[in-house]
């Protein structure tokens, strides 16, 4: 049976997540024609673009979608934010962001009590990943790991090779699978510099329990004896591999896309992406290697004698919020379409049709899903584990900072033990002037 846009409405409170949405708010949305959407080019837009696509036809509010490259949208958003523009209604903050973008997102708190949205669908540390000092600044639409390992299944039969438990093992197996005469390389990363360096540099960083801030809250810097430490074992062991020429060269250059394409055409035999691209590896129109890779998290079972603290997985995603600056009619407006955004019906259309990370529990779960993600297991398994990694407001100081140190120490300007010291000292700096403020 058709229904009209009063009824859509009306009812999307028991489309997402549980929401029960009384008439006046649901009349609120209807005076509103249009939303701005700010969103990304790549990577989170398609998927967001299937959502607000849908909820468009459903709803007959027209969505004006902007997107942004990723390495431009924190300036982008922080730029309309502390401009007091009204140019956007809803725009999406990744959970690295949220420290420094909290305070100019509208709370989404109140919304969530007074209309009884239930957070149960959603992982709880992915759910509790939408809000910063008690601030709801959105809610989740996409997620995922970005630690995920991804290999040729194909040469590790081959081989003779495991999925490695230890970054040592992973160097083995990267000298193992690099063959000139084959024009493969055993490993690749998005070594391009920041945000990315320092993204991959976490991924390494949180299963064997390093930290750079002390958790849960992040107000100091972790003690460089264990946590730099390991860091300076990790950047021997990249370096290791682009002298020994187990990654090419091209790797300080690339961003997320390289890596990707890198392996979809059998450049590289190992890899570690977000996972919202295992469907973008599996695809014969796309990938060469579609049906010969498998997926693991990275390093699952590292020694104990080798950790040095609680596991985390690099969890990583994107929160859809309101801008606080626009108008009481345009935020509820704007609330009814992030809303739908993390119903399950778009969330399932999203991923199915544009590689998105779901973050409902029902969906990950879903056999549709499932049938067209075969690394829906380690994924489910690495959001139990999953931590944001630094997020304070200071987070984009540190992140551009540990990633020129990373680019010195693979250009050979510096080296490792020098270079994380300087950047100890720095994030120190760093915190302390933030305390102040």
């Amino acid at each position: 049976m058709a229904i009209n846009r009063r009824q859509f409405l009306g009812s999307l409170g028991g489309v997402a997540a549980g929401l029960t949405i009384g008439d006046p708010f649901a009349e609120s949305a209807q005076g509103v024609q249009q939303l701005s959407a700010l969103t990304q080019k790549g990577g989170a837009g398609p998927p967001a673009e299937v959502a607000l696509s849908m909820y468009q036809e459903r709803s007959g509010v027209k969505i004006v979608m902007t997107p942004v490259p990723w390495e431009a949208q924190f300036e982008k958003t922080m730029v309309e934010f502390i401009g007091k523009s009204t140019s956007f209604d809803v725009l999406s903050a990744n959970h690295g962001w949220s420290g420094a973008m909290y305070r100019f997102f509208e709370d989404l708190e109140p919304y969530v009590r007074k209309y009884n949205v239930d957070g149960k669908p959603f992982p709880k540390n992915a759910w509790e990943a939408g809000k910063w000092k008690g601030r709801r600044i959105g809610l989740p639409f996409r997620l995922g790991t970005s630690g995920l390992l991804y290999y040729r299944k194909d040469l590790y039969e081959k081989k003779g090779l495991s999925v490695p438990n230890t970054m040592e093992e992973l160097l083995k197996n990267a000298e193992a699978l690099t063959s000139p005469k084959e024009n493969v390389y055993g490993f690749g990363s998005q070594l391009g510099g920041d945000p990315n360096s320092f993204l991959d540099v976490q991924c390494w960083h949180l299963p064997y329990g390093g930290r750079f801030l002390k958790d849960p809250d992040q107000e100091e810097l972790a003690p460089f004896d264990p946590h730099g430490e390991l860091l300076i074992k990790i950047l021997k062991a990249w370096k290791e591999m682009l002298d020994k020429g187990w990654m090419p060269q091209g790797v300080l250059t690339w961003g997320i896309l390289d890596v990707l394409t890198a392996f979809q055409q059998g450049l590289i035999a190992q890899a570690m992406m977000f996972s919202p691209r295992v469907t973008l590896v599996e695809d014969p129109t796309k990938s060469k290697v579609a049906g010969k890779v498998g997926y693991s998290l990275l390093f699952t079972k590292i020694p104990a004698k080798n950790s040095i603290g609680p596991r985390g997985d690099k969890g990583d995603g994107w929160n859809f919020g309101i801008n606080q600056w626009i108008s009481d009619e345009r935020k509820d407006a704007a609330f009814k379409a992030v809303q739908f955004m993390v119903s399950r019906e778009a969330q399932l259309a999203a991923a199915i049709k544009a590689a998105n990370g779901p973050s409902r529990i029902d969906v990950l779960e879903d056999p549709q899903f499932q049938k067209i993600y075969p690394a829906w297991k380690p994924l489910r398994e690495g959001l139990e584990t999953f931590h944001s990694g630094v997020s304070v407001p200071e987070q984009p100081k540190i992140s551009k900072m540990v990633s020129d140190r990373i680019a010195n120490v693979l250009l050979g300007r510096e080296k490792p033990e020098d270079a994380v010291k300087a950047a100890w000292k720095e994030m120190d700096g760093i915190m302390k002037e933030a305390k102040k403020g």
